[in-house]
């Protein structure tokens, strides 16, 4: 990890149900893509100098497994499979394990986003106890800052970015493409390009189902940094599952 003051939870659905609006896909293509974005995001998370921490909230086994091996921690909720309880949940347990830490939610599909890009949004965030970053369709959001647990709102979801707005959360003025393009469509995913993908969407974008879905993008080699694991629990060794 580094030595930033961020911890970023990423929400996760189970890859079975992700993805739902990239028509074309099967089930399983579906569930792969969910599975690469997420994988690439928490890589590139941990490689932001501003994120300490990195932590998926899920309550499915296989979001689990995928979130280990790729250098998070987890934390879930008992209450439900409610994907704004999820985010609560782990936010709580990151304030309890980090408590000087500052907390984020960064979007599980944000396959364009750079180490870069996330160090430019938090670094606007600055001191601001709640800011959220805008999709590019201007309706979502695709992160979300609070000083605390209890300032986040469980708004995630469709239209959330008129729900924060209207509850005082600022709206921060970033302009990459990679941060403000989550990716619910396959052309969304193909309007990145593939050099700004990670390395295990890069693979799927060059396997069958990619390539069928949109123009030819050859299969590109593994980009190491994308795909060093790091270790699975919060710098202080306790993990939040």
């Amino acid at each position: 990890m580094t030595d930033g003051s961020w911890v970023v939870v990423v929400p996760a659905k189970p890859f079975t149900a992700a993805k739902t609006r990239c028509a074309g896909l099967d089930g399983s293509e579906r569930s792969a893509l969910a599975r690469a974005m997420l994988v690439d995001v928490v890589g590139r998370l941990t490689r932001a100098r501003r994120v300490r921490a990195v932590v998926v909230a899920t309550t499915d086994p296989d979001v689990v497994g995928a979130a280990l091996a790729s250098g998070a921690a987890v934390g879930g909720t008992t209450r439900g499979p409610d994907l704004n309880q999820e985010v609560l949940d782990a936010l709580s347990a990151a304030a309890a394990a980090l408590p000087d830490a500052r907390l984020a939610v960064a979007m599980a599909d944000l396959a364009g986003a750079e180490p870069s890009d996330f160090d430019d949004a938090l670094a606007a965030a600055g001191s601001r106890p709640r800011a959220i970053v805008s999709d590019a369709d201007g309706t979502g959001t695709t992160m979300v800052m609070v000083a605390a647990p209890d300032e986040f709102r469980p708004f995630l979801g469709p239209d959330s970015r008129r729900r924060f707005l209207a509850d005082g959360y600022h709206d921060l003025p970033v302009t990459g493409s990679g941060l403000r393009r989550d990716v619910d469509t396959v052309a969304h995913l193909v309007s990145l390009g593939i050099d700004r993908l990670g390395a295990a969407t890069r693979s799927w974008a060059g396997s069958p189902a990619g390539a069928r879905t949109g123009p030819p993008i050859l299969p590109a080699s593994v980009d190491e940094r994308d795909a060093d694991p790091l270790v699975g629990a919060l710098p202080d060794g306790r993990g939040t599952r």
